[in-house]
């Protein structure tokens, strides 16, 4: 299969097309995955990573605000731009059928989707940018918040400036923030549901601080954070039937809004799921890929139970999701002893 079209324009303002469209019209502007330099303002880029999934479309609206800021405002700082998954973004879906995730490609591989990621890599590797931010919308009800790959003073400071919520992880390696991390502090924004208006307001408002931001900080942090862990990805086997409605016949039943239990502390011997069949269809898996179901839940007659106090996050009712990529994470608090010294344990 051949490669994909990586279209790279320069540009002093982004196109006056762009302010007038839905998110489903982005090919009249960019009809292939585009990579925008904009070196206008002083030091090093800004890297902004746009609609990576082409139905998270907070990132769209936020391009958009940018677009009408510069009309009259001085750029801070250059920009360095991916609008990634177009054609899906048209679609209105995620990826399209037979397609990779555009956020799971950026660690090498053979699909046309890898090698377009590598051309895209070495382009913001020549470019030496400041800080990276990816943008990103959940399916179910989560907090604002923003995931981190390192824990030092400058990944601390970029994800203070999104919210006082912050995830750390290095699982999976194939994102693009992993891809970035040791070049530059990078940040992969939560920014609650596509297209609610504080979403969008919330990661605009991180692009703008960081465009004005002269340095990061190396010690100390204006305001307190609560820092995750990722310490487990629940995955569902794909055989299972599953459900969420009271109603439903599924022998996997989970609770009707479990969405809303995300972010929130859950305590060991609560019941995570009912089970009418024989099995332990509900896995979880480290960094490694390693099953550690069992450090977590435990099998009883009539269901699954936590065997330990956890916080889950990023649970999602879309099967589609559940089934394309996973259920949910487990994570744990990380403790800061002093965060104006951001001395981090693990």
């Amino acid at each position: 299969m051949a490669d994909l079209t990586l279209a790279e324009i320069t540009l002093d303002q982004l196109p006056d097309r762009l302010l007038t469209l839905a998110p489903t019209e982005i090919r009249r502007v960019f009809p292939d995955p585009t990579l925008i330099h904009m070196p206008g303002g002083k030091g090093q880029p800004v890297f902004l990573s746009l609609l990576l999934h082409g139905n998270e479309t907070t990132s769209f609206f936020v391009l958009q605000r940018l677009a009408r800021w510069l009309r009259s405002h001085a750029q801070p700082r250059p920009l360095l731009i991916f609008v990634g998954n177009v054609h899906a973004t048209e679609a209105g879906k995620r990826h399209l059928d037979g397609q990779p995730d555009f956020n799971r490609v950026w660690n090498g591989g053979n699909t046309p989707t890898h090698h377009l990621a590598q051309r895209v890599l070495d382009r913001i590797k020549a470019a030496r940018p400041f800080a990276a931010i990816d943008i990103h919308n959940n399916t179910g009800t989560n907090p604002f918040y923003g995931c981190i790959n390192a824990l030092s003073p400058d990944f601390l400071h970029l994800g203070a400036l999104f919210g006082p919520t912050l995830v750390y992880f290095r699982n999976p390696p194939s994102v693009i923030t992993m891809a970035l991390c040791d070049l530059c502090p990078a940040i992969t924004v939560e920014a609650g549901k596509p297209g609610e208006a504080a979403g969008i307001e919330r990661a605009f408002d991180l692009v703008l601080d960081t465009l004005h931001l002269q340095a990061f900080r190396t010690k100390g942090l204006e305001r307190d954070v609560k820092v995750f862990h990722t310490v487990g990805r629940m995955e569902i086997e794909d055989s299972q039937r599953f459900g969420f409605s009271p109603s439903s016949d599924a022998p996997l039943l989970f609770p009707e809004a479990m969405d809303h239990w995300n972010f929130c502390p859950k305590q060991a011997g609560e019941r995570f799921a009912q089970l009418s069949e024989a099995g332990q269809p509900l896995r979880v898996f480290n960094a490694a890929r390693e099953d550690i179901t069992a450090r977590f839940f435990e099998r009883r007659p009539d269901g699954i139970y936590l065997t330990r106090d956890i916080t889950p996050s990023m649970i999602t009712l879309d099967s589609t999701i559940i089934r394309d990529d996973c259920f949910g994470y487990l994570m744990e608090e990380v403790e800061i002893r002093d965060q104006h010294e951001i001395r981090a344990a693990i």
